[in-house]
Parts: structure tokens; C-alpha cells; sequence
């Protein structure tokens, strides 16, 4: 938990979260303690119309803590890690063995697939395993009432979940108890039908913004249709396509699943608990995205928990054949864990979400234990520590009742406001626009192609609406535009927070910056002097002065 925690918030640190997931969590439990139920402005209606995941009410009360992303990844880590105390239940209950338990929640806790998981920005599936492994081990002990709690908490984190859910009723019809089974099978069947068909539209009418599907707009991945009902009409129409999209391409589906049950040795195969996430596997392996048939991001995330307890159940049936010390299982499941983590999972600060061909295996983005991020890539970070307490300054520049175009990368900085919020190149309707153009040799982490960029730069520096406010290099760096309007506004902002902040550099540096591409040149070089006295060493605020008296000479 805190490895991950540490690594999750250094990559949002970095500009290595990006895009609409992030942002749209944190938006709508934001909105949830302002007393607007995970409302958002993103999505054009509430995100119980994009998924239903009602779970995400109980991540609210911990932003009455701390109102920030990084407490959202901070969660997110603290869910997954914690599923290694039921899987250690599961197997304690099954073998009957302290060392073997742990050996497999060491399995859990280094499946390559958790890092996968965890470092990509924050997902409310991250929540399913723990739910879904406690639900599994009340069903073990037959404890109805705990089973059918931990149950439901587990419909509640996501409408997919139910075909865990669903699964888990055939395996309890056949393994545990019939009547149970036909309940949670029943149940499973059910809500994946109201969730999707009923609750998702109905919630998306209701509180849509803008032009919007009133469908479940996920369909469409799996390349069979739009709705469900063309989805099934394909299934029976066009099986070939069916066996293409599940078995092609081969290689790759084949290595995801060995992938899948290395960590524990091999033994997951020996057991038919695996086939619980048969549905979910189904699911993403229809998908015409590689990332997701690949489960290289959180789409692994209700799947590879019951990879572990087959394994437990795959011991279990292997132990009572052959006669091997519990030790070597043990020594065997660590080997084969470390290994699989050293080897497959993900570092921290790494591009590799942008490249498909870096998903299963690629030596530049793997080689690492417990995901930890190569040398330079930390150099790299923390020589971008100046530029990150700027730029925590520049997100409290902006006001909160603007509307605001960034980077994808940026949006998540941003997303704490009631406002439009636009993604990069789409400026036309903001009132501000904040880039990050510097590079560092491919460091941030952008989902647009280059090419938009640029041409949304060119279209920005050529609409006579807006104009820069601030940058922190002469070349571009960080740049703040804004329509011309908002000067006056902007100004007696950051003449607020040097007011306020008087001891720091950061708010007289943005100030002078201010003032300089508002052309007060004079008051510019009065607050750039005292930026410098600040923090003398500090090169981009040289840099700003330097063009600040050129700009003067010039003028005399």
C-alpha cells in the first residue's frame, strides 16, 4: 500500500496521469461533499449514467479529509493491497498451512497484473477484488449472512461485476450449494440487465447536459452491435466473427492467460475456480482494443484475484496426490511471483500506457520489482520538483467559476470545479487555457497525437480573443492564455496571492510573469526582483527577467 501510494501520487506529480479517468473520479466525488451526488461536468450528465457504480460513495467521506486526486490513488492502493488478507483467509481455510497462505497472498500482492492496476490513474474496479475475494471466502465458510453483504457490495462497485457474480453462482450451484447458487446466479443475471439496460439510460436522460446516448455507450467496443439486443441477434447470426474477435490474436490472448496464472506456478490450471472470471475474460477479449483484450490497464482487476484462490484450490487438489513438503509449494509460489513481477509488471514514469506493443513485455518498461521506477526516470522527476510547486501555485491562479481548457494530462490538476472543462485542443468555449509544452525527452504523458497539439497552438496564438497571461520560460514552458476579457481579473488574482504569500517566489514570479506579457513592464521587473531574492539559483525566473530587461531596453 505504501509503495504504490508513494508511486501513484509521484506519477500525478509528474504529468503521468492523464486524459478523462482521474479527473472524472475525482470530479464527481468531489461534487459528492459538496452535496451534488457524484454530478460532473465532464461526462455531460451524472457518472451513474456512464457506470453504475454507487460504491464510490463510500470513497466521499474520506475527501472531508483531504479534497485532492492523490487521495483517490491513495484509496485505490489501499483496496487492492488490502485483498491479500482474504486471499491469506481463503487459503488458511483451504490448507490448513500458515506459510502456504501467505505465500499466496505474496502471490497477490506481486501479480504483475496489480501493478497494471494500480498505476493507471484510478479506476472503481480497483475496489472489486476486495469484495469479490471476501465474497468468495464467506461462500468457502458458508456464512450466508456475510456472503450476501460482501455480495452486494460487490454489484455496487461496477454494472461488469455481475458476471463475477453470475459465474459465482454457477460454481456455488455445483461446489457449494445449490439454492444458494440459484439466488446468486438469478441476482447476477438480473442486475447486469437492470444496470445496463435500465438504470445507466434512465440516469443518463435524466441528468444529461448535452447532446448524449441515452444507451450504454460501451457496447460498441466489442464489435458486435450497439445494444444488447443486436449484440445477441450477432452471436447467433455471425459466430465466426464471435471466435474471431475471442481467439484472435492468438499469441497475444494466449500470453495474457499464461500471464494470468503464472504468478502461482501454473497451479491455477488445476482448478475450475478460474472459470468464475471466464465471463469477465470473454468480455474483454471481444473487445477491438488491444489494451483491454490484453487486461494491460484495470480491466485485470476483477479477474486476476480468483487466478490466486484457483491456484489455492489447484494446490489443494495437488497435495492430496502427491506427497511434496508445503515448503517447496511455498518456495515455488515466491519464485514464480518475484519473477513474474520483476519481468511483467509495469515501472512508475513510464510512457509505456501509449505503446501496445509495450503491454505483455518490452525491457525498457519492465526489469523491476514491486514497479519502481528506473534511475533516470527519478532523476527526471526530481529535477521537476521547481516546476511542480509552480505549477500548484497556477491551479489556485485560475478561478473557479471559469470554464478552462488543459492538456490531458493536466486535467486532473483542474477538475475540482462546477465549470466546463475542456480537453485540449477543444479551447473555442474556454475562458482559459493552460498548457504544459515542455517535453524532458518524451516524459509527459499525453493521449492526443503531437500533431493536434500543434495545430491547436497555432489556432489558439492566432484567435484574437484570447492572449497570454503567463509562461515560465521565454520559448513556451507552462503558458496560461486567457480571453482578454479576464485581464483585469487575472492580474488582481495574482496581485492577491503575492499579497498573501509575500515569502514565496513562485506567487511574484507569476505576477511579474503577469505583467510582462501584459506589458507593465515596469511592475514586471519590480516583481521578478523580488522572485530572484527569493530563490536566487532559480533558472526560469533568470530567464523571464533577462527577457523582461530586454523587453525594457527596447522600449527606451
Amino acid at each position: 500500500i505504501a509503495i504504490y501510494s508513494y508511486l501513484s501520487i509521484i506519477q500525478y506529480n509528474g504529468f503521468h496521469t492523464g486524459h478523462w479517468d482521474l479527473a472524472g473520479f475525482d470530479q464527481a466525488i468531489w461534487n459528492t461533499i459538496q452535496g451534488r451526488i457524484l454530478d460532473t461536468t465532464m461526462y455531460g450528465h451524472n457518472f451513474l449514467g456512464e457506470h453504475f457504480s454507487p460504491m464510490l460513495l463510500i470513497l466521499a467521506p474520506f475527501y472531508l479529509i483531504w479534497q485532492d486526486p492523490r487521495m483517490l490513488l491513495f484509496l485505490q492502493s489501499l483496496f487492492l493491497g488490502l485483498g491479500a488478507i482474504p486471499v491469506f483467509l481463503i487459503a488458511k481455510d483451504k490448507l490448513k498451512h500458515n506459510l502456504l497462505s501467505l505465500s499466496f497472498s505474496f502471490a497477490y500482492l506481486f501479480h504483475p497484473f496489480i501493478s497494471r492496476v494500480n498505476l493507471f490513474e484510478f479506476h472503481e474496479i480497483c475496489l472489486a477484488p476486495f469484495f469479490l475475494l471476501f465474497t468468495f471466502y464467506f461462500l468457502q465458510r458458508r456464512i450466508w449472512l456475510l456472503y450476501f453483504i460482501f455480495f452486494f457490495f460487490s454489484l455496487m462497485v461496477k454494472e461488469d461485476v455481475s458476471l463475477i457474480i453470475t459465474a459465482l453462482g454457477i460454481y456455488s450451484f455445483f461446489k457449494t450449494n445449490k439454492r444458494i447458487g440459484i439466488i446468486t446466479f438469478i441476482i447476477g443475471i438480473f442486475w447486469a440487465y437492470l444496470s445496463v439496460s435500465v438504470l445507466i439510460p434512465y440516469i443518463r436522460k435524466a441528468t444529461e447536459t448535452g447532446a448524449w446516448k441515452e444507451t450504454y455507450g460501451y457496447f460498441g467496443r466489442l464489435g458486435l452491435g450497439e445494444s444488447l439486443s443486436e449484440i445477441i441477434k450477432n452471436l447467433i447470426l455471425k459466430p465466426q466473427n464471435t471466435l474471431k474477435m475471442l481467439f484472435l490474436p492468438a499469441n497475444e490472448k494466449l500470453a495474457t492467460i499464461i500471464l494470468l496464472v503464472l504468478p502461482c506456478g501454473f497451479l491455477s490450471i488445476l482448478s475450475p475456480v478460474l472459470l468464475i472470471a471466464l465471463l469477465e475474460i470473454i468480455l474483454h477479449f471481444m473487445a477491438g482494443w488491444d489494451a483491454q483484450y490484453l487486461l494491460a490497464w484495470h480491466y485485470s482487476a476483477p479477474i486476476f484475484p480468483f487466478a490466486i484462490v484457483s491456484g489455492i484450490y489447484g494446490l489443494f487438489f495437488l497435495s492430496r496426490r502427491l506427497k511434496i513438503p508445503s515448503f517447496s509449494f511455498s518456495l515455488l509460489m515466491l519464485t514464480t511471483s518475484i519473477l513474474s513481477n520483476y519481468y511483467f509488471s509495469f515501472s512508475a514514469l513510464n510512457l509505456v500506457f501509449h505503446n501496445p506493443s509495450y503491454y505483455l513485455y518490452d525491457v525498457n518498461n519492465h526489469k523491476t520489482i514491486l514497479s519502481f521506477p528506473q534511475k533516470e526516470k527519478l532523476k527526471i522527476y526530481y529535477q521537476l520538483k521547481k516546476k511542480w510547486s509552480l505549477f500548484k501555485t497556477i491551479i489556485y491562479l485560475i478561478p473557479k467559476d471559469s470554464s478552462i481548457s488543459v492538456e490531458d494530462n493536466l486535467l486532473a490538476h483542474f477538475s475540482q470545479r462546477q465549470t466546463s472543462l475542456y480537453v485540449f485542443p477543444n479551447f473555442q468555449d474556454a475562458e482559459y487555457v493552460v498548457l504544459n509544452v515542455h517535453d524532458f525527452g518524451n516524459w509527459i504523458l499525453r493521449w492526443e497525437k503531437y500533431e493536434n497539439y500543434k495545430k491547436g497552438m497555432d489556432l489558439i496564438q492566432k484567435d484574437s480573443r484570447f492572449q497570454v497571461f503567463f509562461k515560465d520560460e521565454p520559448g513556451g514552458g507552462i503558458i496560461v492564455f486567457g480571453r482578454k476579457n479576464q485581464r483585469e481579473r487575472i492580474i488582481k488574482k495574482a496581485k492577491m496571492m503575492a499579497k498573501f504569500s509575500s515569502f514565496l517566489s513562485e506567487t511574484h514570479f507569476i505576477l511579474g510573469s503577469i505583467y510582462l506579457c501584459t506589458n507593465n513592464l515596469k511592475e514586471a521587473e519590480e516583481e521578478l526582483k523580488i522572485a530572484l531574492e527569493l530563490d536566487p539559483n532559480n533558472t526560469f525566473i533568470n530567464q523571464i527577467f533577462e527577457e523582461c530587461k530586454k523587453k525594457i531596453l527596447d522600449k527606451n
